[in-house]
């Protein structure tokens, strides 16, 4: 392609002033007029307004030719070829262009010698109208012409498919080829309609193509709707183009069942809601996560995921990317006002394990991810079955980190600093305990803790800043690393409060109802749980047991005094407290949690809590004054505490429900606040992305599987193998005898095939009779 080729835009004009001053502002702003030129042509337009508009323009790169007489749509386009010595584009004055569209234009017309013609995307233009095939389309909303032109640009796939004709709305072509094959057809067609489809089969036929530019979108406000003398003289034009080309509609109708078009149709449908553009949002938000919050797509929903999503709920001015792994493919969804625009499924051809603390394919993903949806900061919940690459890959692209500290997981791989016997190790931690430990757990047989800690170690001085949701797991995580001094705080989580008012209850006519929530498990304390609830006297106890049970000794638990619910959503805690008069909620945790989103849900419902000397627990209950601490974890102190409570005088335990509800939790709205003034203080407007994005099939290659199934939990594997399974099964039908004798009969004029359509004719003709 030469560095400068000149081309003449000719437009014909025949009324319509507005429109035609539309687009001629739209031509004046994004075409290099130094290079190419205007050429106008009114056909005696009856429209005084017309004129007016033309007499007014004074610019040396707009050619205003007027016809002696009316010539016609084809008269004028060919006096304007026939002006011209350029290439040329035949534009309509109906038409609005947008940025750079003759520059891309210019580019596909000349990737190849055999092009003559190039068409773009329009909202209106039968076979070319996105981004629903063959229809007058609106431009989608949240979009204006040049937004949308924006959007199809970047996320085109770049096909430039063949096409059998020409869209006449702007249609480009080559000074060669009209050297070549001629003007328009006026002798056939006269005033209009079908002279550019037998410009195209004449192009066809001379051994050239026409293509269609799916990266450029000019919008053409014209209908598609004929009517009157319109339809008649369109009728009588496309029976002209019949009798030249007796293939023409036979291609045309093949053309569009086929669609070779769908791909970057359903390019642009598909990515549409999910588009990043600066109108949308204040920017884009990455969170790493270990699951997601609304689907189990690699464990059960815990605390961090609820977390996550009251601030994805909560934040309306970004969009954010939720990134989760299970090890064999990279998935992230998008989120805007806590509505899930799409889910993006990117496979690993290598799985990452534990000791991938380094993964090239994986951070290679993560930074294409970074760089294609335009990340302004990421946040860390949470690295499980990830690699350590993420805040490298960050601040390689000039992205602030932030890290939330929910567990344990950079001590050690088992999260909790429960070793194998979940029993707490911190205090008892010594390289010899920690590689037993972990080759039981795991299998390993080196000193991994080592080299987990100095790669944890180092992974953490790229992070900006660290969360943590309690003030004791800031101080553990500044005696564990000194990475962390000095950029590390505590922001306690919010939750929704429920509509709920204090009972001060009385004990002399029922039982205490104790209840114990949340994920029943050996990390939770179900061995306590159970000692407790087995040898503490039955007499005046019913014990609740709210929420899954990862604990076969609590699964057969069989006493008379026992409730078991299974698991619960959390808004269906307030039914279960009040139905079941809950008094005291005991959280029996071997080890410092970080928050515990239960005894939140507890204070949130004015119920005090007994709880383990450790962590988060101890720290919020002595702060307020919400309950009550047992001296150890041992199952004597924690029933002995239990005795103190229900045998001590109910204004001790009115005190604590006043402490409650003196101290209300905090809320939702007021954390999310919180954070969006954190996140307005890292997120970087521009980061230093580099040009290492996805490309667009890839995006739309990971897309296509959450949109066609419309089921955000089928995963790319899932989705591949169910078409595989389909395909297996059509190639299992074609082998089959009756499949062959059927193509036989159907591909030829067989005497049997007519004996058979005779025969089944007759019959239904007597069974008709017969009714």
């Amino acid at each position: 392609m030469k560095d400068i080729i000149n081309c003449d835009i000719i437009i014909p004009v025949y009324n319509a002033p507005e429109e035609l001053k539309n687009c001629l502002d739209s031509l004046i702003q994004h075409t290099d007029l130094s290079n190419n030129r205007i050429i106008i042509i009114n056909d005696c337009s009856p429209d005084p307004g017309v004129s007016a508009f033309l007499d007014e323009i004074d610019n040396p790169s707009i050619v205003i030719l007027q016809n002696e007489k009316n010539l016609g749509f084809v008269g004028t386009v060919n006096r304007g070829m026939s002006y011209s010595q350029h290439d040329v584009v035949l534009l309509n004055s109906d038409t609005i262009v947008t940025e750079k569209w003759l520059e891309k234009m210019k580019r596909v017309a000349y990737l190849d010698h055999s092009i003559a013609t190039v068409t773009p995307l329009t909202n209106n233009g039968s076979i070319c109208s996105v981004p629903t095939f063959l229809e007058d389309n609106h431009i989608p909303a949240g979009y204006d012409i040049d937004s949308f032109a924006h959007y199809i640009e970047n996320i085109s796939l770049e096909k430039f498919r063949e096409i059998p004709t020409a869209v006449g709305f702007c249609m480009y072509i080559k000074r060669n080829i009209i050297n070549e094959i001629g003007l328009f057809d006026q002798e056939n067609f006269g005033k209009g309609y079908g002279e550019e489809n037998d410009f195209c089969c004449r192009v066809i036929e001379h051994g050239y193509k026409n293509i269609l530019d799916d990266h450029t979108f000019i919008y053409h406000k014209g209908s598609m709707s004929f009517q009157g003398e319109k339809l008649e003289l369109l009728k009588k034009n496309l029976k002209t183009l019949n009798t030249l080309y007796p293939y023409y509609d036979k291609r045309i109708h093949d053309f569009i069942v086929k669609n070779p078009l769908k791909e970057i149709q359903d390019n642009i449908r598909f990515r549409l809601s999910s588009y990043v553009d600066s109108y949308k949002s204040k920017g884009n938000l990455l969170f790493v996560l270990h699951n997601f919050f609304d689907e189990s797509y690699t464990q059960p929903i815990g605390g961090t995921e609820y977390h996550v999503k009251d601030i994805v709920d909560g934040i309306k001015d970004y969009f954010i990317y939720v990134l989760v792994t299970n090890g064999q493919e990279v998935v992230l969804k998008q989120y805007f006002q806590g509505e899930v625009l799409a889910k993006y499924h990117f496979p690993l051809e290598e799985p990452i394990g534990l000791q991938h603390f380094h993964h090239q394919e994986y951070s290679e993903i993560v930074e294409k991810i970074m760089n294609t949806f335009e990340i302004n900061l990421v946040h860390i919940h949470h690295l499980i079955r990830h690699s350590f690459d993420i805040p490298y890959v960050a601040k390689k692209n000039g992205i602030k980190t932030i890290f939330t500290l929910h567990d344990f997981y950079l001590f050690c791989p088992r999260v909790n600093l429960l070793d194998v016997n979940n029993v707490y190790c911190k205090d008892m931690r010594s390289e010899q305990k920690c590689n037993a430990c972990l080759r039981e757990t795991y299998g390993f047989h080196s000193t991994f803790i080592n080299k987990w800690k100095a790669e944890a170690t180092a992974m953490m001085s790229n992070v900006d800043l660290f969360i943590t949701p309690s003030n004791s797991t800031k101080a553990m995580f500044e005696e564990e690393f000194g990475e962390v001094n000095g950029k590390i705080i505590a922001i306690e989580h919010g939750i929704a409060l429920p509509d709920y008012d204090a009972i001060l209850r009385t004990k002399e006519n029922r039982n205490w109802n104790i209840a114990f929530i949340g994920g029943l498990s050996p990390n939770k304390g179900s061995d306590l749980i159970y000692s407790v609830i087995t040898k503490f006297p039955k007499s005046n106890v019913n014990w609740h047991l709210i929420g899954g049970l990862g604990d076969q000794k609590l699964n057969l638990l069989n006493q008379s005094n026992v409730q078991k619910y299974g698991r619960y959503k959390r808004e269906d805690l307030k039914e279960l407290i009040e139905k079941n008069e809950i008094d005291l909620v005991c959280l029996l945790s071997p080890w410092p949690e970080t928050y515990s989103y239960t005894l939140t849900e507890a204070w949130a419902h004015n119920i005090p809590v007994l709880v383990t000397p450790f962590g988060a627990l101890k720290e919020r209950v002595e702060l307020i004054g919400g309950g009550w601490v047992t001296e150890t974890n041992d199952v004597n102190d924690v029933m002995d505490k239990l005795k103190y409570i229900i045998e001590g005088e109910m204004k001790e335990y009115h005190k604590k429900v006043e402490n409650i509800i003196g101290n209300k939790v905090k809320t939702k709205e007021k954390m999310v606040l919180d954070y969006i003034e954190i996140y307005n203080k890292f997120l970087v407007s521009k980061p230093l992305l580099s040009m290492n994005a996805l490309d667009n099939r890839t995006v739309l290659e990971g897309l296509k599987y959450y949109h066609p199934v419309n089921d955000s939990s089928v995963s790319l594997n899932e989705y591949n193998s169910h078409v595989q399974k389909l395909e297996n099964e059509l190639e299992a039908v074609k082998s089959t005898i009756g499949w062959k004798v059927l193509n036989v009969l159907r591909s030829r004029d067989h005497f049997i095939l007519k004996l058979g359509k005779k025969g089944i004719h007759l019959i239904l003709r007597v069974k008709n009779r017969l009714r």
